[in-house]
């Protein structure tokens, strides 16, 4: 139990950290409005999860499975805005929509075993660990992009959260799939034997860019295009913007 905790702790605190890591390295919010966002999405996860049972039984009872997708595509968007302008709403809207998509997992996986004595304690370790991990994690990201935002300007920050964003889109279509709302395709390749996903350096790469051992060719032709959008919308429309006022 103890190590399921920090396992799944690691899984869903890890994407929510590394896009505020990114976010706030390329354009910096201040504190207020970083412990606000934290704190809405707090909230809201917690709200999703209480609203779930009216939430699941919408769209022929599929409607946790929109509300995720929803969720996944509202964060490609901001993050898209963000890039380009940003804005503090769009800022806001991607911290709250990623933590509501990720914290939603782990507080229904709390309340399932907190009720249980013997596993509480664990549960509180791992949990408590996981945290720390991920603490530490984020403080070391941090630096790191800072230094090459410093040395090489935004646009490998750019690159990063294009990638990040894409992968987004890719946890959209997987659950997509798992509603036949689109048809599964074959395995592009299979690279398990080089890195798992279940690995810790695959665990990171997974919420960093969104690594996939046997990924299917709607998910590799999803990622490439999105990711090529992101980053074309975010070299052509500042120039635009700059035309025009010129």
């Amino acid at each position: 139990m103890l190590i399921t905790s920090l396992v799944m702790s690691l899984n869903q605190l890890l994407p929510v950290a590394i896009l505020l890591i990114l976010l706030q390295v390329i354009a910096k919010q201040s504190l207020m409005k970083l412990l606000g966002g934290l704190i809405l999405g707090i909230g809201l996860s917690f709200l999703f999860v209480k609203s779930a049972p009216l939430i699941s039984p919408l769209f022929d009872y599929q409607g946790l499975e929109y509300a995720q997708i929803g969720l996944c595509i509202l964060i490609f968007i901001s993050a898209l805005y963000y890039a380009i302008k940003q804005a503090t709403a769009a800022f806001m809207i991607a911290i709250i929509s990623v933590m509501t998509l990720y914290l939603s997992h782990y507080i229904i996986y709390l309340i399932g075993f907190w009720q249980n004595n013997e596993a509480a304690q664990s549960l509180f370790i791992g949990t408590f660990l996981g945290l720390g991990i991920c603490s530490s994690f984020s403080v070391l990201l941090y630096f790191l992009l800072s230094a090459t935002k410093q040395r090489f300007g935004l646009t490998p920050l750019l690159v990063l959260l294009a990638l990040n964003s894409a992968a987004k889109l890719v946890v959209a279509l997987d659950l997509a799939s798992q509603i036949d709302l689109i048809a599964t395709t074959v395995t592009v390749w299979d690279l398990r034997d080089i890195l798992t996903e279940n690995s810790e350096f695959g665990r990171v790469l997974r919420a960093l860019i969104g690594y996939e051992a046997t990924p299917n060719l709607t998910s590799v032709l999803s990622y490439a295009l999105s990711s090529v959008l992101f980053l074309s919308v975010c070299y052509f429309i500042p120039k635009l913007i700059t035309k025009e006022k010129s």
